[in-house]
């Protein structure tokens, strides 16, 4: 995905004149610009300022931080661990109930993009800790520990991110009433932000009448609705159709496991989605879509 700098600055916490201070100073990144003469970033180039970010933060002078991370595209030499392994590392820390051995997972994977961060390591820690949930590995004390952890990683992600662009297509998130397993489409979420989406996340178990009510005032592009645990096709129908008739201008989308069964209820303004580039393609190609919102990068899930 490509980044103007002050999407850049926001997602790296480098201030604005810093940046090109060390760009000039150092020959940091060859970035290219748009048509209009702004400088383009693309992932690669977020993580490599993360990490010398970081060690700066630590007192590494930026000098010598050049020197310790290798600039995009070049091999690294520091014998970084692979995602798989971070992966199996955070899950052990987070059933373990080990926060202290947590946090320097965190630090490494808080350098990398979001998109890939969402992609290769949170996605697969929250279905491997599902996953032993569900076998009766680990009690629901643990699966409740290791989600707080990986929520208050998302959500610092969506917290960072421009929403509130002027033009931008606004979309609710949401889960129907009940439906307390919110993390999924909360990674949604940051990936629509990611996108150029404007994000009002409700989050976990909202009651339809306050929903409605909220959708009826701001008539939004799109309402996510997700739904994750077990439950009747009605009944997450008629969740959906209920959001539905609460705004003429405003298509529900739904999501999660229970909307399986149906996917033949879809109409101009009902959706079922899998994904965030789904919805995105999706939406590119209604005859309502805006075509200054950004693209959705082709890379993530």
């Amino acid at each position: 995905m490509s980044y103007r700098i002050k999407t850049v600055v926001e997602l790296t916490g480098i201030a604005r004149n810093t940046l090109i201070a060390w760009e000039r100073r150092y020959n940091l990144l060859e970035t290219r610009r748009s048509d209009a003469g702004y400088r383009i970033y693309e992932d690669m180039d977020i993580a490599y300022l993360r990490r010398l970010k970081a060690l700066v933060d630590e007192g590494v002078a930026i000098s010598e931080a050049i020197s310790r991370v290798p600039a995009p595209g070049q091999p690294s030499s520091t014998g970084d661990v692979a995602r798989p392994d971070l992966v199996g590392a955070l899950v052990a820390a987070l059933v373990g109930l080990d926060g202290n051995a947590a946090l320097p997972l965190m630090r490494r994977v808080e350098q990398m993009p979001f998109a890939e961060a969402i992609r290769e390591v949170w996605r697969p820690v929250l279905f491997e800790v599902g996953r032993l949930w569900e076998v009766g590995e680990i009690s629901v004390a643990q699966e409740h520990f290791a989600a707080g952890v990986v929520r208050v990683a998302l959500s610092a992600m969506l917290r960072s991110l421009d929403t509130a662009r002027p033009g931008a297509v606004e979309v609710v998130g949401a889960c129907v009433p009940g439906e307390a397993h919110d993390l999924p489409l909360l990674a949604v979420a940051v990936e629509l932000a990611l996108a150029g989406w404007r994000v009002i996340w409700l989050g976990a178990d909202v009651p339809l009448a306050d929903l409605c009510a909220l959708v009826a005032t701001r008539s939004p592009e799109f309402v996510c609705l997700s739904a994750v645990a077990a439950r009747s096709s009605d009944e997450v129908l008629t969740a959906g159709r209920t959001v539905l008739a609460s705004s003429p201008r405003t298509t529900v989308v739904l999501g999660g496991p229970a909307t399986a069964g149906i996917l033949e209820h879809q109409g101009p303004r009902f959706w079922v989605c899998a994904t965030a580039a789904e919805l995105v393609a999706r939406w590119s190609v209604h005859p309502y879509s805006r075509p200054h919102t950004h693209s959705f990068p082709e890379s993530s899930p």
